[in-house]
């Protein structure tokens, strides 16, 4: 492994930059995390379960805690997934991480789409893996899955996708029947999976013979709201999960172990509050997309609106760096296209509309008057 192609998270080094630039933050549309907080019962189920021996638990997770998010999964999609192909993490950048390095000691080529999130290159690189990069299509206001035809190769795909929005829907089933066709094998990233706007997320577990070609990566800090616990997942086959722990041990050690119980407590006893606070949540983000899209379609050349996540991924008659610095220096936050594409990225911004309304409006409204200037 190579320490030397990792890069600090763009995102954060930017919006860094761009906050020490403006004298004000007026609209932060940069980072990725939603605005909402996390359901009070969880907060409370976190609080009792601070009670309890910090501990350490064990690199795969606690029990009853891989038990609760095989079960919730299970019945999200309709499937039998078992506890033992449950493992804990912490973070699903953790996940990614442990996903990736498993997949390099089998595969050495590996598949992105383009534009993507920015971890996935650095990270497949220092673990010695050559990076082929696809470009998505267009349709009138988004980004789209190309057909691909996939080598004996690690597949990373990202759907809901950040930083396009686009879905992928049951074309995901087709991927996995050219992944067992072929060798492939789909790391299905699908921490987004409840943001989807007007169509139904369909995941890689839904393919009966999913454990012969996909590792599913989750978190859970945005459909929670709780970014900042740190608390991811992966699913695969039992005897891979095993490995991963192997990996996880010698690593990190474990995920929090107060935040595991309150999570098991969580989604075992509270699934109605869980499922109104996702309701409310995407009721609310899908109005603000909306008035995103409707705005988009009178100032960018392109919208880059999805489907899905709390992204756009706009394309502008300026460059995006030069873009993006005027804008911070006006107070208004947002992430140029280089970040996350090099085919599309030099006149892109990546917009997130789990910003308030109110700073949705401004974030157009003086990007419209740097476009006007």
């Amino acid at each position: 492994m190579s320490f030397e192609d990792l890069t600090a998270e763009s995102t954060l080094k930017f919006v860094s930059k761009a906050k020490s630039m403006a004298r004000e933050i007026r609209a932060n549309l940069g980072l990725g995390e939603p605005d909402k907080r996390p359901p009070r019962k969880l907060v409370e189920l976190l609080q009792e379960a601070s009670r309890v021996k910090p501990t350490y638990s064990p690199p795969v997770g606690l029990p009853e805690a891989r038990e609760a998010v095989a079960e919730w999964l299970s019945g999200r999609y309709g499937l039998d997934i078992s506890p033992k192909e449950v493992m804990i993490t912490p973070s699903g950048k953790a996940a990614l991480f442990l996903a990736l390095g498993y997949a390099s000691t089998r595969y050495s080529s590996s598949l992105l789409f383009d534009p993507t999130y920015y971890s996935y290159e650095p990270v497949l690189r220092a673990f010695g893996v050559k990076v082929k990069k696809v470009k998505m299509l267009r349709d009138e206001n988004s980004y789209v899955f190309p057909e691909v035809e996939l080598g004996k190769e690690i597949v990373v795909l990202n759907s809901p996708s950040n930083p396009t929005g686009a879905v992928l829907g049951a074309r995901t089933l087709e991927y996995v029947d050219e992944a067992l066709r072929t060798g492939a094998l789909i790391v299905s990233d699908e921490v987004y999976d409840v943001f989807v706007y007007g169509r139904r997320h369909v995941s890689v577990l839904e393919h009966e013979r999913w454990r012969d070609a996909a590792i599913f990566i989750y978190s859970f800090s945005k459909v929670l709201c709780v970014p900042g616990w740190r608390l991811g997942a992966v699913v695969a086959r039992e005897e891979v999960i095993e490995k991963l722990a192997a990996a996880a041990s010698n690593v990190y050690g474990c995920a929090c172990k107060w935040e595991q119980i309150a999570l098991a407590e969580y989604l075992k006893n509270y699934k109605n509050d869980l499922e109104n606070h996702i309701k409310n949540m995407v009721e609310d983000y899908s109005r603000r997309r909306e008035f995103l899209l409707k705005e988009l379609k009178e100032v960018a050349s392109f919208p880059g609106v999805g489907e899905g996540t709390f992204y756009a991924f706009p394309e502008f008659p300026k460059d995006a760096d030069e873009l993006a610095l005027e804008l911070a220096k006006r107070g208004v936050i947002a992430v140029p296209g280089t970040v996350f594409s090099e085919a599309f990225g030099k006149r892109s911004l990546r917009l997130s509309f789990s910003a308030p309304l109110e700073e949705l409006r401004v974030g157009l409204e003086t990007i419209k008057e740097v476009l006007g200037s």
